[in-house]
């Protein structure tokens, strides 16, 4: 008898060590880099083939450009930062959530190799101004899908 309470004990401190462990936030890892990465792509490809976004993307100016990036990172810093859709750690950097960092680099990276690697600058014939506004402009979704993807578990 004694012997099967002490499998019942252990039984339930194990899960209260799993339960206290998935209450526990997500700190910044290789694993979330990855998310982000997989999110940017599969957000980006999309709007990287459409003909209107090319369209736009000559259009617009920089200053307006300057103003959706800004538009951009607002609303991922809102995301991670003040919403409780995810369970993340508080980790910053120069009081600026490392997350958001990481989201936007990988983003705009990401968008800005994929515009090169399929040749949409010379398809489109972007100047150097029209190339950054599309990247810009795919970034945008590129970082709501990386945030996306990351803080979904």
């Amino acid at each position: 008898m004694e012997e099967r309470l002490n499998e019942i004990y252990e039984g339930i401190e194990a899960l209260r060590q799993e339960a206290e462990k998935s209450r526990t936030p997500d700190k910044l890892g290789w694993d979330d880099i990855a998310q982000e990465i997989v999110g940017a792509v599969t957000f980006a490809l999309p709007f990287l083939f459409t003909g209107e976004l090319w369209n736009v993307a000559k259009d617009i100016s920089l200053e307006r450009s300057l103003a959706i990036f800004l538009m951009t990172l607002a609303i991922a810093y809102l995301f991670i930062a003040k919403s409780r859709i995810g369970n993340l750690k508080r980790e910053e950097l120069f009081h600026v959530p490392k997350r958001l960092l990481t989201v936007a680099t990988i983003s705009y990276l990401i968008s800005a190799g994929l515009i090169y690697l399929y040749g949409i600058n010379g398809i489109a014939d972007f100047t150097s101004a029209q190339y950054l506004n599309a990247t810009v402009l795919i970034s945008t979704f590129a970082v709501i899908g990386a945030i996306a993807v990351d803080m979904v578990k």
